[in-house]
Parts: structure tokens; sequence; C-alpha cells
């Protein structure tokens, strides 16, 4: 017979204990098997060998070793039992080995591998690799079996070749699998190999009913030799135990032994049931009894084994056997193809069989389409070509089971059929599930038994479903009742989420979750029945009733049916369900069309019941925190840290309890201890963790029923809430510690305090409420912070506490409320006792001075704070060093005082060190870190280099919404200094949006009052005012300035802001007596208080010179603008935006003294053309005021000019108006001449700035196409875009990052103004500063004719527009051209027009100077605040 013809032969080697005879009896055996194939083949003695003989050897344990010996080292039986003693002798027979420990015992085997594989390969290697990469095909292939010590499911094989299964098999030396197949837990340490980052711990797979390989053998051959036939397996075994009995078990060794061989006995008996069939295929050698008696021994004698082999050989049966098995290895006839060797042959059968039908779906089975989906398309993939197990876990009553049904119903009725048999088995006990796999088998007459029907399913080469529903008991392994079929599919319904890794795909499991809104609706309202025409109040309570029960399935069918029974409607079950609740889910009321047999509190309790003791006191724990959020970190620095001091014991006796469950024996953290308490409660769903955030979630109505239920169900006594306080006050850190870790933990820590307690005021207990305090200043919680220490500093010494550090916390709590001057008494106060106690060096005392330096800032009094500053800051440099964190902090708060005092360039100094110098040693997100960037883009603001500011505040807001979230009052400051920096950078839009979104936080967290809200409502005014909406800002100013002068005083350096912005506002408003008086009252003071050469004395010069202009007083103005903008040059520079407005406003001046002016009397007549529009408009009278304003459009025109910002707006009125009356062809015309003045060059820059935000807000609300054309223009084109919706409005690349479109809006500022020579000059000077004049008329009347824009955001983006529109020249006007002129004079009257965006001015409305970084809400506020203050209270 050919080479190729001839069957394979295999090997099996049972594994054994190290610590008695091992594997001499299977050595033994094939000794005498080895003789008698020589005999046979004729060779001379001792020359028969396994590697040659046989195609592959597995083996486990020792055989294992054995296999190595055999087949990968080509030893004859005889070397191979010389050599296996000499290793046994070195772990075991050593004088010491009793004494040994574990890894010393293991050291010494390992050693012993290491010598013995050094000496058998060439050149010497004792880290010879498993995996020969030059022999990837050998001729005898070895395998071991080994197993994860976190996975005790099923063993993996680590093989000297290459397997088409595993495609990067486990990396690892000879040694280190016989350490991994040998490593039994009770005799040696597991053994770690892999790549550094994914080590794993191997352990043998003996000890845990692996101790036959016999079926891995059998499944490799499959694998390995796919189109190979097989001639024999012989499988050797280390002795079977018979009736042993063990009276003398000093060592579980002993027992462990008797395991061993019990466990192979049981794989072997299978093994012949499967082959019974099929003679001189399976030879099973296995001493089987008398020889317990000496491998119990742990130093047998050689030859007391040895004589019970000769016995057992001896046999007639045995030898008989030997002989057939010797006859299969000399002449290897084919007994079986490979790819059979699971026993069993394919039974034929043509038609559906349906031995248990899988129940159908509730007929009120409503939504799951996707998961559905999921699941078809899942099922559709890979048919016949891998095995298929799908997995349905989640929450008792989420509606598993449903799904399932659903889905198999769809299956069976789709054509063709998904599946041809479908198998349905209850597999909530193994006992049920053994006896519908059982009566299977009965039914296709294909055996009696569960395992029967398993080995059928898996030879079927139709397509079957198998049903596995509500396995959820962990008491038995349901792998093994899984057929393998690449033909079948299986699905899983569990509570369980560990059996998702049952599938060898990552979208081959499902977690059911609550039902969608709409779902838990209408199957609500199926239950229910039709009760008359649904109305919208139904709706809304239909909504209500499933919102009250999170849409959860099986709540809602309870409800349903509650309903249904009753006759009660959704009204009276919302009412009684508020007071009834748990009643409610804990009893079942009605007939349930899905036949679930429990309540929704039933079927937690169920689970429930089965948790240890642990799990449920953490359960208990978590019922009176908020459900979702919870910090693994909780538990952690809870049992790390030391025990509370004078609280109640009975809540603390209690969390001890549960905290010794996840401490070690040293007290500190196990975190394995605690993972298996959560991974308790996580197999029943109960419980949910997100490992990336590393947070647990209750649902929430489980996390009612803990709290509500448990106590009614099972009568145990429950920690109240001063447990569950003691444990978050465990777990807070301190107030000084700020690690990214500790504010994020501090952050998570505050919904369970507000779970547990509605403010710090009830917390009952004071050094409870001290030890929780950190939590919320952190927090932004500044008043129950402040609570805290005022009822502290109320017991001060009787109760123990020092009385200096709880005045200073409360001063710092007073601060952050912006109650400065109790803040103040309190510092000074704290500050007089510490130089008494201490002197004047102490680090306490300098805290205290810091403290007090920070509240003079916050009163204003700057020169105060910088005197004190540089004395904290010289005396820190002396005695801690330059690169202290006490010492950056006062660097950081001395640089809030010079950017206060207007010296930027030494702002600028320390802050930029201070930034570089915490991102070295303290990482870039530290929260000091992001305080330094806030500063640093605070002083970048203030020199004008806003894109710089941008950068930074754009990184720091995200940081901060990180690490603190939306709503703290740091990320509103933060908000607000971005908000700032577009308004700088001519972005008005996004600061409002960002300002609104800001000032709401504030009121909602900090109220009305506080210094932080005013501060945003003075950004939201300045927005206002850039986008014209005057009335607006006008009344958001005057509130907060009456606010600040109440609280901070006439001549707070923020009330002078107030009052400055105001004065701008009424220039704005054409109310120039206001304005003067204000402005000549904010210039008095501030030269007075911070003197002539601070940028907020300039300012104020800037906008008083405004006020002038407007009231035509040039003199005075040019006489004031001079001096200033000398000083702004020394300053600032030129290029500081102070400097250059100043420099703007006085060529304005120069100019207008020089130029030619236009009659006072004129200018009012245009002011009274508005005034009696708008008084038409008011009375409805549009068609009058149509006809004046195309009068007044023309007017404005000639006088002042075709580009001038007032003519632009008579145009934009103009097209409002024609809306409003439906002339729609004169709304498209106007509409396009407003779009050629804004975007043509000789349109002042600035000006358009302003403007533009108003263009397009009136665009939007008209609702006009993007194509605006004149009526004698070209026609439409074809391809047009349209603007949709009420809101829309044509933005320029408005998903651009803030930085690029800053970048555009930055350039725009920078285009050139028309020169002032080439300008008409005129009277009336209210234009925004730094525009220009409009160009002569006859200058405009030669403009080249208008082409049609197409598309607004590309004509937008090429930054500006060729083209020029037909005009009116001012002589047309004198010439009566197109109406009647002659009554002007009469008809205008009434008063200025007060409302157009033309008469604001940037300049003059304080934003020259950011409001944001001027104010408390920003600059150096992130240090202000948590600096100097002590962490904790310290015991006197």
């Amino acid at each position: 017979m050919s080479e190729e013809a001839n069957g394979l032969t295999v090997l099996s080697i049972d594994g054994a204990s190290m610590h008695q005879s091992g594997v001499m009896p299977p050595l033994l055996v094939l000794q005498e098997i080895a003789s008698r194939y020589e005999d046979d083949k004729k060779s001379p003695p001792g020359s028969f060998r396994a590697r040659k003989t046989f195609q592959m050897i597995g083996g486990v344990g020792d055989g294992g070793l054995l296999a190595f010996m055999l087949g990968h080292f080509s030893m004859s039986v005889t070397d191979a039992i010389r050599e296996y003693r000499n290793i046994l002798k070195a772990v075991h027979q050593h004088s010491d080995a009793a004494r040994w420990s574990k890894d010393e015992r293991s050291q010494k085997f390992e050693t012993a591998l290491k010598a013995f594989v050094a000496s058998k390969t060439s050149p010497s290697d004792e880290n010879h690799p498993l995996a020969n990469p030059k022999d990837e095909n050998p001729r005898c292939k070895v395998f071991v079996t080994a197993m994860h010590a976190v996975n005790l499911q099923h063993p993996i094989l680590l093989r000297t070749y290459r397997s088409r299964i595993d495609a990067d098999p486990p990396k690892c030396t000879i040694v280190e699998a016989i350490r991994a197949t040998t490593a039994m837990p009770d005799l040696f340490t597991p053994v770690t190999f892999g790549p550094p980052h994914r080590q794993i711990d191997y352990i043998s797979p003996a000890s845990y009913g692996f101790n036959n390989p016999i079926d891995q053998v059998r499944q490799e051959v499959k694998v390995a030799f796919p189109s190979h036939s097989i001639s024999c397996i012989i499988s050797l075994g280390c002795g079977h135990p018979g009736p042993v009995q063990i009276k003398d078990a000093k060592e579980d060794a002993s027992r462990a032994v008797v395991q061993l061989a019990m466990d192979s006995v049981r794989a072997a008996e299978q093994t012949y049931r499967r082959f019974a069939g099929i003679p001189n295929l399976y030879f099973r050698f296995d001493v089987p009894y008398g020889l317990e008696r000496a491998v119990l021994k742990f130093n047998p004698m050689l030859s007391e084994i040895r004589a019970h082999i000769t016995a057992y050989v001896g046999q007639e049966q045995t030898s008989d056997r030997i002989n057939s098995a010797v006859k299969q290895l000399v002449e290897r006839p084919p007994s079986i193809e490979a790819s059979e060797l699971d026993g069993i042959l394919p039974v034929e059968t043509t038609a559906t069989v349906w031995v248990k039908k899988c129940p159908l779906p509730s007929p009120n089975f409503t939504g799951r389409r996707d998961e559905l989906d999921h699941m078809h398309a899942y099922f559709s993939v890979g048919v016949g070509s891998t095995s298929h197990i799908y997995v349905i876990y989640g929450l008792g009553g989420s509606g598993k089971s449903q799904l399932l049904f659903q889905f198999v119903l769809e299956c069976q009725t789709r054509s063709p059929r998904t599946f041809d048999f479908v198998y349905f088995v209850d597999a909530s006990l193994e006992t049920t599930l053994e006896t519908d796999l059982k009566a299977i088998a009965i039914d296709h007459k294909i055996g009696e038994t569960a395992a029967d029907t398993v080995q059928w399913l898996s030879c079927q080469t139709n397509r079957w479903l198998l049903v596995l529903d509500n396995a959820d008991d962990k008491n038995f392994s349901i792998q093994k009742y899984i057929p393998k079929s690449i033909n079948g599919s299986v699905v899983i319904t569990s509570r369980n989420p560990e059996l998702a890794g049952l599938t060898s795909k990552d979208s081959g499991s499902k977690r059911i979750e609550d039902l969608e809104k709409w779902a838990a609706e209408t199957l609500l309202k199926k239950l229910v029945g039709s009760r008359g025409r649904p109305s919208d109040d139904e709706d809304s309570l239909v909504t209500q009733v499933v919102e009250m029960l999170h849409c959860f399935a099986l709540a809602v069918t309870q409800a349903g049916s509650y309903m249904c029974a009753t006759g009660r409607g959704y009204q009276e079950y919302i009412e009684l369900f508020e007071v009834e609740r748990s009643r409610l889910l804990r009893e079942r009321k009605g007939h349930v069309p899905d036949n679930y047999p429990w309540s929704v509190y039933t079927t937690w309790a169920i689970s429930f019941d089965q948790l240890k003791a642990a799990p449920r006191h953490f359960m208990q724990i978590c019922s009176h925190l908020h459900y979702t959020g919870i910090p693994k970190d909780l538990f952690m620095c809870a049992a790390e840290a030391e025990p509370l001091e004078d609280v109640d014991e009975g809540p603390q006796i209690w969390l001890s309890e549960f905290m010794n469950h996840v401490r070690n024996s040293e007290g500190r953290w196990n975190p394995i201890s605690f993972d298996e308490i959560v991974q308790n409660v996580m197999s029943f769903s109960l419980l949910d963790y997100d490992s990336e955030q590393k947070l647990f979630s209750y649902h929430p109505l489980v996390h009612e029923w803990t709290r509500e239920a448990i106590q009614f169900t099972y009568g145990q006594d429950f920690p109240d809430i001063q447990c569950a306080l003691q444990l978050v006050a465990l777990s807070t850190p301190g107030l000084n510690d700020n690690s990214s870790a500790s504010v994020l933990l501090k952050r998570l820590l505050l919904p369970h305090l507000d779970s547990l307690v509605p403010g710090a005021v009830h917390i009952s207990s004071v050094p409870i409420a001290v030890r929780l305090s950190p939590v919320y200043y952190q927090t932004g919680r500044w008043n129950d912070y402040a609570s805290i220490f005022e009822c502290a500093k109320e017991i001060g010494g009787s109760g123990g506490w020092d009385l200096d550090t709880c005045t200073s916390n409360l001063a710092a709590a007073y601060q952050s409320l912006g109650r400065h001057a109790e803040a103040l008494d309190l510092h000074a106060s704290v500050l007089a006792n510490r130089k008494q106690t201490h002197g004047d060096e102490h680090p306490d005392t300098l805290n205290s001075m810091g403290n007090l330096a920070l509240t003079y800032t916050k009163l204003g009094r700057h020169a105060d704070a910088l005197d004190l500053g540089l004395l904290v800051l010289e005396n820190r440099k002396r005695t801690l060093g330059d690169e202290h964190p006490d010492t950056l902090m006062s660097m950081s708060n001395l640089a809030a005082s010079y950017l206060y005092l207007g010296k930027y360039a030494e702002a600028l100094d320390l802050q930029i060190s201070v930034l570089e110098n915490r991102k070295q040693t303290l990482g870039d997100e530290h929260p000091d870190t992001l305080s330094g960037m806030n500063n640093l883009a605070s002083t970048y603001t203030s020199l004008g280099r806003h894109t710089e500011a941008l950068d930074l505040q754009v990184s720091l807001l995200e940081n901060l919404k990180q690490t603190l979230g939306d709503e703290h009052p740091h990320t509103l400051s933060s908000m607000g200094n971005l908000a700032s920096t577009y308004r700088h950078l001519g972005m008005y839009t996004d600061a409002l949006e960002l300002e609104l979104l800001a000032l709401a936080n504030w009121k909602q967290t900090l109220g009305d009052q506080h210094p932080s809200t005013l501060t945003g409502m003075t950004n939201l005014a300045a927005s206002y005012v850039h986008l014209g909406r005057h009335a607006e800002a006008l009344d958001l100013q005057v509130s907060v300035l009456e606010n600040q002068k109440r609280t901070l005083g006439d001549e707070h350096p923020d009330t002078l802001l107030s009052m400055g912005n105001l004065a701008s506002t009424y220039t704005d408003l054409g109310r120039h007596a206001e304005a003067l008086d204000l402005g000549l009252s904010v210039l008095a003071n501030r030269k007075r208080i911070l003197g002539d050469e601070h940028p907020d004395t300039l300012l104020s010069m800037n906008n008083l010179a405004s006020t002038y202009q407007q009231l035509r007083r040039l003199a005075e103005a040019t006489d004031l603008l001079i001096p200033a903008v000398g000083l702004a040059l020394r300053v600032l520079g030129a290029e500081h935006d102070i400097t250059s407005t100043l420099q703007q406003r006085l060529e304005q001046c120069l100019a207008h003294d020089s130029g030619e002016l236009v009659d006072d009397s004129i200018h009012e007549e245009l002011d009274t053309m508005v005034s009696t529009i708008e008084q038409y408009v008011h009375e409805g009278r549009l068609e009058e005021a149509i006809e004046h304003g195309e009068i007044a459009v023309d007017a404005f025109s000639a006088i002042l000019g075709e580009f001038h910002p007032k003519t632009f707006m008579r145009v934009l009125d103009l097209a409002k108006n024609c809306m409003a009356f439906g002339r729609m062809d004169d709304v498209q015309r106007h509409m396009q001449r407003a779009y050629w003045l804004i975007k043509n060059d000789k349109f002042p820059s600035e000006a358009r700035l302003q403007t533009m935000p108003m263009f397009e807000v009136l665009y939007s609300q008209l609702g006009l196409s993007t194509y605006l054309a004149e009526p004698e223009m070209n026609p439409v084109p074809t391809q047009t875009e349209s603007f949709t919706g009420e809101n829309s409005r044509p933005r320029v690349d408005d998903e651009r990052p803030p930085q690029e479109r800053a970048a555009d809006a930055a350039e725009a500022r920078r285009t050139p103004d028309i020169q002032l020579k080439d300008t008409k000059v005129v009277k009336d000077t209210r234009v925004t500063s730094g525009s220009t004049r409009a160009t002569e008329a006859e200058k405009s009347s030669n403009a080249p004719a208008e082409v049609a824009v197409t598309d607004l955001a590309t004509a937008d983006r090429a930054g500006k527009t060729t083209t020029s529109a037909p005009v009116t020249s001012k002589e047309s006007i004198r010439k009566g051209k197109a109406r009647d002129r002659s009554s002007i004079s009469v008809i205008w009257h009434s008063i200025r027009c007060s409302h157009l965006l033309t008469e604001s001015q940037s300049d003059q409305s304080e934003p020259a100077v950011p409001m944001a970084t001027r104010t408390p809400a920003t600059g150096p506020s992130l240090d202000q605040t948590k600096v100097e203050v002590s962490s904790t209270l310290v015991k006197k």
C-alpha cells in the first residue's frame, strides 16, 4: 500500500500530577507496544521511535512533557523513562523538597527543563522556540494543552507546527509550553508569556476536567489532516482510580490524583461510545486496579510500578488489544475519514421536524426592528462555512425571549425559510436543558441522552437552529451543550452578559435595552385597548406613563394589563403610581399576553436572591447614590482612606463590614475582590459598567426597586443615608489635590451627594460636611461650601477645629460669591492672627497675605494688591524657590495686578513663565495649567493679540468642559472670554450665541446679582451694540450699573467700565447730553484712580471725544485726542486697537476742521426724514413710508455719499417696508443694492463688520432666494441655492473652525480705508471708528453697471465686489427729477432716529479693551479662588 493510501496513526497521552509516579504507567505501556512493534517489523531492539510511527502526538500535564520527548526530540521510550525520572527527582526527591514553596518548586522544575531542552537541541538552546519557523510542517505534529488562568472554559493548544485555524498562536519556548501544561495550581505557579502588551498567565487544564486530551486530539486531527484517513488512535492513561479509599489524606494531592483519573475515565468512556461501531480505531490502555496504591506514594519504586504494568499487559484481553493496535501501526489500513472523527455519521432527513415548538411572540409585540434586522443580517452571512452563535442578553423583563420568538417566526415564514430545523430548549436549569435535548434524541431515534443530540446536530448537513432560552443559571457550563457545526446556528437568551463571549464574532450578541418611546407607547395602547377616539390629552398621558416606567418592556406590559383589568384610565394610573409605585411593580393584575410568570420586581428579586452577601451589600449602598455615573474610584479611594472621626458608629460599622470585602489582609484596596463583587451583580444584568469611563450605572427602575422594595421583600436591615454619605466622604480628595483624576472624581461625586442630601446645610455631621466640602468648592457650589464653614466656624474651638482655617475657607467662599467686603474683613482678621502667632514669613501667614491681595483685586484696589503681591512673591521665592507651585501661584496673581493696572508687558512676562513651568511640572490638562492659559489669553487680548488669545481660549474651553463640566463657573468664565475675543474679531453672531448661553447658566447657578452674572450681562450688551440692538443693550447696561453702584461703589473699576459702556450706548441712540455727562465723570475718575496712561483712561478719552464729535464740538475733541494718541503710542504701541482707534478719530476731527462742512440744518432734515418714515410705519401707512423712504435713500446718497453706512441703512429699511407691503420685486431690487454696497471696497471696512450681521439677519427674515437681481439686469441663472427655514441666513464658511473664521475677520479689519483726501467731508461724524466718508456723488455716478450676484456665499468668500450700482446724484435731487421735493422741510419733523446700526461705534462701547477680560469673571479668575485656601480643617 502506498504512503498516500496509508491511514494516519495518532497518540494521546493523559496527564498526571508530578508529585507521584506521573506518566510512568503510560511510558511502560508504550514500551510494551514498542517491543511488539519491533518484533513485527523485525527491527533491532530499541529502534522504535514514536516520532516516526505517529503522525500526531498530543498530551496534557506530564503527558505533554512525554509528547515532546517522544514526538519532538525523537527519544526512545527507554531514554524517555530515564530522563523523566531525572526531572522528577529534581522536583520532588530533593532533601528539602517538602519545605519548598510553589515558587521554589516551580523554579527548580524550570531549571531542570531548561537543562533537558539544552541537551536535546543543536546548537544548545534552553530557550528553543516551540514552533520552528524553518519547519512549519514537521513529520510528527506535537501539541500540548494549556489553559488561560482567567478563562477556565476550555483548553488552548500550544503547537510545534502551523495551524490553519490559529493565525496568531501564542509565542513561547518549549520550556514555557511544558510549564504551562504542567502548572497544576496545587503544585506550581502559573507561567506567563506573550507579547509585552498582552501577557497571559497559563495553567494546566488537568485540574479542571481536561486530564484526558482525547477530544482535543480528535478535533486537531480533523483540522490538521482534513482529507486524510485515520488508521488508529492510541490513548494512554495514567491509571484507573478503582475503588480507592483515602484514609490518610494529609496532602490534597492524593485527592487530586483520584480526581484526575476519574476525569480521564469519563472522557475515555465517552470516546468508546462515540466509536463503538468502528473496530480497531480507538485503543485505550489504562491500568484499572491496584496501581492507585503505588501512584499515591510520593516516591514510588519503579519496580513496583513495573510489576503492576506487567500484570496489566499480561491479561489476555489487554494483550489482544495491544496486538491489534500494533497491527494497525504496522499496516496502517484506513478505518475512518478524518472528517468523520466526531463518531456518529450524518443521518439523512428530508422532512422538517419540530420536537418542541418555539413559542409564538405576544400578539402585542411592538418595535425592536433594529435588533431583528441585526439578527437577520448576522445569520445571512457565512452560512455553511462557519458556526453561528448569537447571544441576546439583558435585564430580566427587558423582552429578550419575545425578541427571540419574533425572530424565529420571521425566519420560518420567509420564503425560502432561513432554517430547516428549529429546536427549542428551556435552558433555565441544567435539568430542563438535559430533558429537552434528550427528548430530541429519542424523537429522532439517535440515542437517549443530551450528548447524543449535541453530537447528532454537529454532524447534520441541513440548516438547523437550536434555541437555548433563559440560560441564566451560572451553576453549570452551557458550552458543552452547544453543537459544533458549520451548518447549524444557536441563539441563546440570558441575563448573563458573559455568555456573549461564546460567539466568535463581534456582531454575534445584542444587549436588549429599553423600548423606544414610540414603541412603548404603542404597546401600552394595544394592551389598554381602544377607549374612543384618542385625544391630544390622552397621547400626552400615555407618554407620561411610559416615561414613568422608563420604557421598560415588562413594566409597560404590566401597567397596560393592570389598566385593562381594572378599567382605570391613564390619569388614574399616574396618580396611583405616585403613591403605590412598589405595589404596582411588585404585584401582577390582569392577563399578561406573553405568559411571563413574574412581575417586574419579582423577576429582579429572583436575581437578587442568587447574589452572594457582598454583592447584595454593594447594591444596597448604591441604592442611595444616583443611578448613573457611579465611579469605581469612589470605592477604591474609600478603601484606602483613613477612618472618619466623630461620626455615627452604626452606619460606620455597617460600611466597614462591606469595605472589608474589598480590602486585602493589609487593609489596602483589593481590586480582584471588588471585581468579583461587581461581576456577580453584572452577571444578572442588574448593573452596567462603562470600562472606558470606569463608571457604573443602574437601570432607573432597578435602582428604585433596590431602594424601596428589597426591604419589603427580604425584611433585611438597610444602611441609611448616613452610611452612603460616609462612603462619599471617605472617597473625597482634598481641596488642594488638583490632579486631573481628583478634579474629575470631585465632579463625579456631586450628583451622588445631591442624591443623598439636597444641600450641605442638611448634612447633620460637621466632620462629614467638612470632608465633603472640596466637592462643593470644585464644582462651583459656593453657597454650600460657605454654609459648611459657617457651621464649622461657629463650633470652632469647641468642635476641635482650627478657627483660622475655618475663617480662611469661609472668606474664600464669600469671595467666590462676590461678597468681597465680608471676605476682606475675614482675611484681614486671619492675617493679623497668623502674624502674631507664626510671624511674617510663615507659610500660613503668606497664604493669608495672598488671599488678602486677591480680595484687594476684587475690590478694585489694584495698587494695594500689587504691593502685597510683591511682598508674598519675594518671600516665597526666597523660602520655596522659583518653581514651587505656591511661588508660581503668587506670580500668577501678581500678573493679574499688573494686568488691571495696564502694565501688560510685566503681566505677559510673568504669565508666560508661569504657564511654561506648569506645563512642564503638572502637564497640559492640570487645572493650574488651564488657569495659566486663561490668564495668558487675557493678557493677549489686552495687548490686542486676539488671534493668539483665540487659540488658547478654544483649547481652554474644551478642556474645562471635559474636566469641570459645561456649567461650572470656570467654564462659563472661559465662554465669556472666548465670546469677547469673537467680538474683537468681528464674529458677533458667534459671540452672541456663547454669551446668551453663559448668562443663562450664570443666573441659574449664582443668581442675578453675582458679579460674574453682571459681567455676563455686560458682555451680552456689547454684542447687542455691535448688532445694532441698542435698546436691548441699554436695558442690560442700566441694570448692571445700578447693581454695581450698590455693591461695589461709584468708583470701582467695574462700575466705571459700565458707566463708559452706557455712555457709548447713549451716543449711539443720539442721547448726547447724557453720554457727555457720563463720559466726563468716567474720565475724571479714571485719571484720578488709574492715571493718565492706563488703557482704560485712554479709552475713556476716545469715547468722550466721540461724544464731542456728535455735538459738533470738534475743537474740544481734538484737544482731547492729540495727547491721548501720544500716550497710546508710547504706552501701548502703534499696533494696539486703542492706539488705532484714537488715531482714526483724530484724523476724522482734523478732516472735519479743514474740509467742506455740511450745514447742521441739513443733518436735522435728514434726521427728521427718518423719524417721519418710522411714524408712517407705526401708523400702518406703508405706501407713504415706502414713497418717502425712496426719497430718503436718494437724499442720504446725495448728501452723505452712496457708500455711507447711513445710506446703506436707509436701503435696508426701504426693503423691509416693501416686504411688509408685498412689493417683492422692489424687495429684491433694494436687497441687491444693499448687498452691492456692503461688499464694495469703498464701503468702510469696520462698518462692514458691524452691518453685515444685520444684513444677514434681515435677508433670512425676508425669506428671499439667494439670487438678488436688479429688474433691469440679466436673467436669473438656472442653478441657484436657496436658504430654507425661518432662522436661516447666508453665512460664509459657517462650518469652519473659529480660528479660520477669525483669521478672515481679522483680515477684513485690516482692509485699508479710503484716504481722507479722497472723501467728501461732512459735519455728521456719527460713523463707526475708522470708517471713511462718502465719495463724491460725481465719482459714484460714473460707476460701471452692476452684475447680478448668484451666490452670496461665493461672493462673500471672494472678499470684494468689483461692480458698481447706479445711484441718484445730489444734482438730480435738487432738480426734483423723480418727485416733488418742495415739501420736505414741512413734512419731516419729530425726533432723531435712534435705531440705526450705523450710529453705533465699537470704539465707543468699551470693547476696544475686552470687557470680559477686565472683569471678575475672567483674567486671573481661575487662580483667585483656590490657591491660598487650606485644603482641610486641622484638629487643634
